[in-house]
C-alpha cells in the first residue's frame, strides 16, 4: 500500500484506561485535549482514542494474531489484533454493579484450528449504540491482551473491538479508496478478460494439465514482464514484477504459484510448514501479494493471506487467483489444452 494509507479505527467496546496505558502520556494528553473541544467530551472520548489508537499501532509493535499463530510466536501478556468472525454472547447470570460480561468464541485457521474466546464489560461500550454491533454473529477488529495460551486456544482480554479500515487519503478524495484485497477483475492487463463466464468441468481439469512453469511464464507474458527467474528452493516469490496495473495505477507485485503438484483444494498446510510460504511471499519488497492456484482455494487460506495483508507495520494488498479465474486467464490466451471427451460427460 502506499505511504498515503492509513489505519481507521471506529470502536464498539473500547476500554479506556487499558488503551491509555498502551498509548502512553503523551498520545493520552493529546487525545483528551482534543475531546475536550468537542460539545460533549465524555461521549467523544472513546472515538478520539480509537483515532490515536489506530494511528500508534504500527509503532506499538501490535501484531496480527492470524500470524503470530502461524510463525508459532506468541507469549501470554502479548498485544495482539485480530480480524475475525466472532460470536458475542451476553452473560446476563455473571451480571454485577457496572459489569455486564459478554463473552466471545472465533476460530482462527491456521492449517488447524485455534479457539479464540474471551470475555470483555459490555457496560463499556463506546456508546449505547454500539451495544447492538456486539451481539450474535459479526466480523470484528479486536486489539487484546493474550491471558491464556495453548495450542488449540488463544483466550483474549479486550481493550478495543470494532471496525477497522485502511483509507487512502488520495484516493479517497477521488472516491475510490482501495480494500487490502485486489480482484483478478482490478488488473489493467486482465481488463479483457470476462471473470463472471463460468468455465466447463472439462475446463477445470484441463487447468489441472498446464505445468506449473508455463502458468508463470504466461502471467509474465500477459502482464509484460520479460525477466522470469528459473525456480530455486530459496526463492520468496516465483515471480517478482514492477509492471502490474491495478485500479489505474502502476505498482509492484510479488507472486507465488501452485501448480499441478498439489492437485486438489489448497489449505494452509499446503503452504510448507507452519505456512511459512505465506509468510516468506510477505517478505518481499512488493505492494502486491498474489496466491495462485489451479484448483479451489480454502478460506483458511484466504483468511491467512489477509492477516498478513492487514498487518499494522505494513500494510498490502493482496490477490487470489484460483483455479477458475486460472482457467479464464489461459483460455484468454489459449493456453488451455484439449481434454479427453469423456470428461465432458461430466458437465
Amino acid at each position: 500500500m502506499s505511504s498515503m494509507t492509513r489505519i481507521s479505527l471506529e470502536p464498539y467496546f473500547l476500554h479506556q484506561d487499558q488503551v491509555q496505558s498502551l498509548l502512553g502520556d503523551q498520545r493520552t494528553e493529546s487525545a483528551r485535549a482534543r475531546a475536550a473541544r468537542r460539545s460533549d467530551p465524555e461521549a467523544a472520548l472513546p472515538y478520539v482514542l480509537a483515532t490515536e489508537l489506530a494511528e500508534a499501532l504500527s509503532s506499538l509493535g501490535v501484531r496480527e494474531l492470524a500470524r503470530c499463530v502461524l510463525e508459532q510466536d506468541l507469549r501470554t501478556g502479548q498485544v495482539v489484533g485480530a480480524e475475525l468472525a466472532f460470536a458475542f454472547q451476553r452473560n446476563r447470570d455473571q451480571d454485577a454493579p457496572g459489569f455486564k460480561p459478554v463473552g466471545f468464541t472465533a476460530v482462527l485457521d491456521a492449517g488447524k484450528p485455534v479457539h479464540v474466546t474471551g470475555t470483555f464489560n459490555s457496560a463499556r461500550t463506546a456508546s449505547s449504540s454500539a451495544t447492538g454491533s456486539l451481539t450474535g454473529h459479526r466480523q470484528a477488529y479486536l486489539i487484546g491482551t493474550v491471558t491464556d495460551l495453548s495450542a488449540a486456544k488463544v483466550e483474549l482480554r479486550p481493550v478495543f473491538i470494532g471496525v477497522r479500515s485502511f483509507v487512502d487519503d488520495h484516493l479517497a478524495a477521488e472516491g475510490s479508496a482501495p480494500g487490502a484485497r485486489v480482484y483478478p477483475g482490478d488488473i489493467g492487463q486482465f481488463s479483457g478478460i470476462d471473470f463472471a463466464s463460468p468455465l466447463t468441468e472439462a475446463e477445470r481439469e484441463a487447468v489441472l494439465h498446464v505445468p506449473e512453469n508455463a502458468v508463470k511464464h504466461a502471467f509474465a507474458k500477459l502482464i509484460g514482464e520479460p525477466y522470469v527467474p528459473k525456480d530455486w528452493g530459496g526463492e520468496r516469490s516465483d515471480l517478482y514484477t514492477s509492471r502490474v496495473f491495478s485500479r489505474g495505477r502502476q505498482m509492484s507485485a510479488a507472486w507465488l504459484f501452485k501448480g499441478p503438484s498439489y492437485p486438489r483444494a489448497m489449505d494452509v498446510r499446503a503452504l510448507g510448514k507452519n505456512g511459512d510460504q505465506i509468510d516468506r511471499l510477505f517478505t518481499e519488497p512488493a505492494e502486491l501479494l498474489v496466491l495462485q492456484h489451479c484448483h479451489q482455494i480454502k478460506t483458511g487460506v484466504v483468511g491467512m493471506m489477509d492477516a498478513y495483508a492487514h498487518d499494522a507495520r505494513r500494510p498490502r494488498s493482496y490477490m487470489i487467483i484460483d483455479g477458475a479465474d486460472t482457467g479464464r486467464i489461459l483460455k484468454s490466451l489459449g493456453l488451455l489444452p484439449a481434454v479427453p471427451a469423456r470428461l465432458t460427460l461430466f458437465e
